[in-house]
């Protein structure tokens, strides 16, 4: 509205004054009548207070609303707990690859099928045993000669001496022959483990340099990190168990060598070079009969461990060193053990993998059935995988039971990461930190409100423990979500309060 607007309402109480000649030459005007002039300004000082005062009404009302539904959380005593969740599969804790060892040849049976349980040492498989019997058969008769023939080389004493000096030496000889087979074994338990492990390395390596999708590569490049781990430690083990078989090697051939002796001087009938030769014959022997022995042994497949027969890779009449790759592009064992334990390994995010440790306890849910399964953290990667440039962390569950779960299920884990009873607690919403000062906002039973600094504990899903500012029973304010529309009326250009001005330009002359 303009000052012309008011003209025609202004003039009524306006006249010339012809005493009165205004620089232009006009007269100038003057009121008629000033009680309407006053009367005018009433009205105008009228109307701005009803404006004000239905304004103020709003948002009073808007305000006292908001007031009253101000959401309010009771201080208590309980349990906080914090949890981590990941998604994963389940999956054997470990698998085997079992070949034949030796020489191998022409399966002749299959004791197993796929999804059978087996013990360490049961049967799994037989490849035609008819020249190992053989070889040991001759090597046998061999050591019959080799005996014999030491047994004449001392004689000249008399028949208790000779069976005593002769009982001696056998025992030596056994124990020598014993401590040689064990070496043999180790040795041989060394080679097929580092057979079996290079091969898992290399399977792991391809599966990596194969790997299409980031997804692919992530689990590609975790199960060569295990692999590696896992022939490393197997084969220092392995190498420890072959030292251990040397020094015992060393020492049954000391006590031989020292049973000898005393029996060459016994043996007055024979020269100490004959004995010797007689029974260096009787110890090949003895050792050509071990080896054949081990030989006949390798031609049964035997479990190395306890576990779940997953796969069958030959059949009877196959060779049994192209049988297990026959259909695959990839080498792989006669047979495939996966063990009996269970487990799913998921990935956790950067920011809360500080949090976990191996050891913690967790639940693991099925997603077909929403049946859980309780579990432990076994394994913590220290290793970080970046999936789409997100930095993640591997972690391991192991299942307390298998019945009834299924190898590649999809399961939610939700790993405990802390957790105490019977502490004061609030709602985390309630608490506001900034930088290192944590507060909360105290009602009181007037209503009244009043900041207090809290400090805190454990921070759980929900619930915080309260160590100091706040008492069991004190009620909270939950803090407003920001709104982000316009929540009440206001002045254009104005504040809370009602307009310095609003209908300004009319007022005295």
């Amino acid at each position: 509205m303009t000052t012309d607007d008011h003209a025609p309402v202004l003039d009524a109480y306006l006249e010339d004054d012809p005493g009165q000649i205004d620089e232009d030459g006009s007269p100038r005007r003057r009121w008629r009548n000033r009680s309407g002039l006053v009367l005018n300004g009433v009205i105008l000082l009228a109307l701005l207070l009803v404006v004000a005062t239905t304004v103020w009404t709003v948002r009073g009302d808007d305000d006292t609303d908001g007031a009253s539904t101000d959401q309010t959380a009771t201080v208590d005593v309980g349990a906080v707990s914090a949890t981590v969740s990941a998604s994963g599969n389940v999956a054997a804790s470990s698998t085997a690859e079992v070949t034949f060892d030796g020489e191998g040849g022409t399966v002749t049976a299959v004791y197993v099928k796929a999804g059978a349980k087996v013990r360490k040492g049961d049967r799994l498989a037989q490849v035609d045993p008819t020249s190992a019997q053989q070889t040991l058969s001759a090597a046998r008769a061999t050591l019959t000669a080799a005996q014999a023939a030491y047994q004449t080389t001392a004689e000249g004493r008399t028949a208790a001496e000779v069976a005593q000096d002769s009982a001696s030496v056998d025992s030596a000889e056994q124990s020598v022959s014993s401590a040689q087979l064990s070496l043999t074994n180790a040795e041989q338990s060394y080679r097929l483990s580092k057979r079996q492990l290079d091969a898992a390395v290399r399977r792991a390596e391809d599966a990596l340099a194969s790997a299409a999708t980031p997804e692919e590569r992530s689990a590609a490049r975790t199960a060569l990190v295990q692999a590696r781990e896992t022939r490393a430690s197997q084969l220092l083990a392995a190498r420890q168990q072959i030292s251990q078989q040397r020094e015992a090697l060393a020492s049954a051939r000391t006590q031989l060598a020292s049973t000898r002796a005393q029996v060459a001087i016994n043996a007055q009938g024979a020269t100490e070079g004959e004995l010797a030769s007689a029974s260096s014959q009787v110890t090949q022997a003895q050792i050509t009969v071990a080896q054949a022995e081990e030989t006949l042994a390798q031609t049964t497949l035997r479990a190395p461990m306890a576990g779940t027969v997953s796969a069958v890779n030959g059949e009877v009449g196959e060779n049994s060193s192209t049988a297990s790759s026959a259909s695959t592009e990839t080498t792989t064992g006669f047979i495939t053990l996966t063990t009996r334990a269970l487990e799913v390994t998921a990935y956790v995010a950067e920011a809360d993998i500080a949090d976990v440790e191996a050891g913690q306890g967790a639940v693991v849910t099925l997603s077909a059935t929403d049946r859980e399964v309780a579990g432990t953290v076994t394994h913590v990667d220290t290793v970080e995988t970046v999936t789409n440039n997100v930095v993640e962390y591997g972690v391991t569950v192991r299942l307390d039971e298998r019945k009834g779960v299924r190898l590649g299920a999809t399961a939610q884990l939700v790993v405990t990461t802390g957790a105490k009873e019977d502490v004061t607690r609030v709602s985390s919403s309630a608490l506001t930190t900034i930088g290192d000062r944590t507060t909360a906002t105290v009602q009181h039973d007037d209503g009244t409100t009043e900041s207090v600094v809290v400090t805190t504990g454990l921070e759980g899903d929900a619930t915080t423990e309260v160590l100091s500012g706040l008492e069991p029973g004190d009620v909270v304010v939950l803090p407003e979500q920001e709104d982000a529309g316009n929540g009440g009326f206001t002045f254009p250009g104005g504040g809370a309060g009602p307009p310095g001005g609003g209908l300004g330009g009319v007022g005295g002359p």
